[in-house]
Order: C-alpha cells, then structure tokens, then sequence
C-alpha cells in the first residue's frame, strides 16, 4: 500500500493550490480525470489583476495562459430592462478551465514533494498502517494510505461526505449552464449580464471568449421551467440586441452545480475540506475560482504549519473566508423569495419612474462589494502596498444612461 502525509482529493485549483502551499510532507494529488481535461465553467477570473500577488502559483502560470481575455465593461439589465453600463480598470479576465486548471496542476507537482495520480475516489475509512493512524482511501481496487487527507474534490464530495455532511436541499445549491458559441465577434470587452433573468433568482450573461461567446444562466433554487428553456430564450434575446450574430454554431453545451452554503463539517483532527466540496463560493454572484484556491491555500499552509490542533487552526484561519461567501444560505427559503422579488419589483419601477438616475447607489454598491472583496483583502492589503495602491486608484464610472 502506498502511503503518503497527506492526500489531495481533487486537482481543481483548489486541490492544486492547497498542494502548492504543502512544504515538507509528502503529498500526493488524486483525481478521476487525466489532465487537462474540459470542466463545465465559464472561467471567469474576477478581479484578477492583483491576484498574482496574492497566489504565487497564480503568478508563476500567468505568462502561460494563452486563452486569458480581459473585460473590463459589464452592462447591467433587470431581466430585460437596461439599468446602466459601468467601465472598470480591471472587471475579470475569461480563461479555458482545461487549460488554466492544468497550468496550476503542473506548478503543484513540480515541488519535489507533490506527485499526482490518476485515481477514483470511491471509499474512505480511518485506520492505522504500521502503527501510524490516518486514512485508507479506495477506488474500488487500490488503496491508499494518508496520515491527513484534503477534500476538494467538488460539490458531491466524497471526503464531506466522510465527515458525515448531508446531501444539499434544493435551495442551498444552484445550476449554471452554458453555450460555447464560435462566431464573428461583436462585442469587445463587454459583458451584458441580466438580473433576475426570466424572473428566476439569478443572472444571465454573455462572456467573450477567443472564439466568440460563452453565453450562460445561472439559477439559484428551483425553477418554473427546465434551465435550457432560460438559456434558449437568452440566447435568442442576444441576438435580437444585436450582441451574437445571427450565423452562430453552438459547440459544445456544459453546465454544473454549485453549492450556495458551507457545509456543517469541514474540518476533523485530520481531515479538511475546501472549495466547492465546503462550499466556498459568493452566494452574491456565484464566484468560486477565487475562493476556491484562496481555501485551498489556507488549507495547505495551515498544514504546513503544525499537523497538531489542525481542526482549530483551520476553523480560525479559514473564517474570513466563511463570512465573506456566506449572505443568503441562512434564510428561510420563502422569505428569501419573497425579499427577492420585492427587491427586484422595486429596483424595476425605480429604473422606469427615474430613468436610472436613482439607482447608482445599489448598483455602485453592488459593483464595488462584487470585486473588492473587502473582508478577505482588509489585512492583505495592509501588507501589499501595490495592491493597496492599486484599489486606490480605482474608478468605476458611468459609459451611459440609455440602451
């Protein structure tokens, strides 16, 4: 039996981040897929100048990433209402999962402790090997030995589900679909994103990409009608703007789920989740990339720290990152419905009555809490003057009033 220190379940740049950051433990990656490999994801980097800073595995790939796309102008809609255009320094930057999640999967198993397996996680169960104790991980034909284990290994993880966390309801996690469109482009640098889209809580959007667009929706909890019918009608709605041209090939279809709460268990005395397997994604607008290698960091340094008191440790270092991803998931459904579409009704005759002018406060806000991340970046940015610089000299600014 092979045995190691510690075992990454999943290679997704949680898993590939949390890996990076181990030092001194021999550490091993297991995954179901050979990488690369194509994952269902718009690829949306948000935010992600400064992130070179704040990710040294990030900073070490970002030269070889050959699909980025940088936005930095999103023309914001309530459903099909125009509310307003906003032009940032830096709004996101549009990368391949299956080349980006490579790249930072390479950079971890270039360390001389980090090797990566193909290998189908099926079975987990605590046990002691030569008088050590720790984990036996199975595929069914081959076992694996790990003093500690790192779940991030997505939303249906089998590490969480080791720790004895419940499958999510229905209102606690949503579903993204997507269209890789090629096609003439039309739009440069600039992202329409729909509120409220088909009246459902979530968004729709139009992502450029190198071949043409992604154009995808995103739902958070159950809907009137299967999500392709959203998609299909959104799709149709970017054509008639004007914004996909009508000779378009649709490529490939993908889509996911993502969770929209923290599980109950993400940390034992020797195993620690991250990612989407604990649940690290904005509750606001869906992120997860971000606080998936942001999780996976804290969980790879926290154990590079000490292996002792690791559930406490983890549980203090991980928090700011909790409460930042954390908004909605714990309120009661029906209320959250109800707020949803008062808020939304509201905002809708706001935009017809004032003809927009009153609602940049809420979308300033908005704008401004999406990117920043201010709980998250409050003590980093007191020890990175660039970064501190650079949010500075930030400036969002209006490019029009009118459709």
């Amino acid at each position: 039996m092979e045995m190691y220190d510690v075992i990454v379940v999943g290679a997704g740049p949680a898993g590939s981040t949390a890996a990076y950051y181990i030092d001194g433990l021999k550490t091993l990656i297991i995954d179901r897929y050979e990488f690369p490999r194509h994952k269902a994801c718009g690829g949306g980097l948000m935010s992600a100048r400064d992130w070179p800073l704040e990710f040294e595995n990030f900073a070490n790939i970002e030269s070889k990433i050959e699909s980025r796309y940088s936005n930095d102008t999103c023309r914001v809609y309530w459903n099909k209402t125009f509310a307003g255009a906003r032009r940032f320094k830096h709004f996101f930057d549009q990368v391949d999962r299956s080349e980006f999640d490579n790249l930072l999967l390479q950079e971890a198993i270039a360390k001389e402790n980090v090797t990566f397996q193909k290998f189908t996680l099926q079975k987990m169960r605590r046990g002691t090997i030569d008088k050590k104790q720790g984990y036996i991980l199975s595929d069914g034909k081959q076992e694996l030995f790990a003093s500690f284990v790192i779940g991030a290994d997505g939303m249906l993880s089998k590490v969480s589900e080791f720790l004895g966390n419940k499958p999510r309801k229905r209102h606690q996690y949503g579903i993204c679909l997507e269209y890789d469109i090629t096609c003439e482009k039309i739009l440069d640098n600039d992202v329409p994103v729909s509120m409220g889209w088909g009246y459902e809580i979530g968004y729709a959007w139009v992502f450029p990409t190198q071949k043409g667009y992604y154009v995808g929706i995103g739902m958070v909890r159950e809907t009137r009608e299967v999500a392709q019918a959203y998609l299909d009608r959104y799709l149709a709605w970017s054509v008639k703007k004007g914004w996909i041209p009508k000779e378009h090939t649709i490529t490939r279809t993908f889509g996911a789920v993502i969770p929209l709460k923290i599980v109950n268990r993400y940390c034992s005395h020797g195993v620690v989740l991250c990612g989407d397997a604990m649940g690290t994604v904005s509750v606001l607008i869906g992120e997860g990339i971000y606080f998936a290698m942001k999780s996976g960091k804290i969980a790879g340094q926290t154990l590079s720290a000490s292996t002792e008191d690791l559930r406490k440790r983890y549980r203090a270092n991980i928090r700011p990152v909790v409460k930042e991803v954390t908004y909605t998931p714990y309120i009661p459904p029906k209320i959250f419905v109800l707020s949803f579409f008062s808020i939304f009704f509201m905002v809708g005759k706001v935009i017809d009555w004032f003809n927009l002018t009153v609602v940049n406060i809420p979308i300033d806000f908005v704008t401004r809490r999406i990117l920043h991340r201010h709980r998250l970046r409050t003590s980093f940015l007191r020890k990175s003057p660039q970064v501190k610089s650079y949010y500075a000299d930030e400036k969002i600014e209006w490019v029009g009033e009118h459709d």
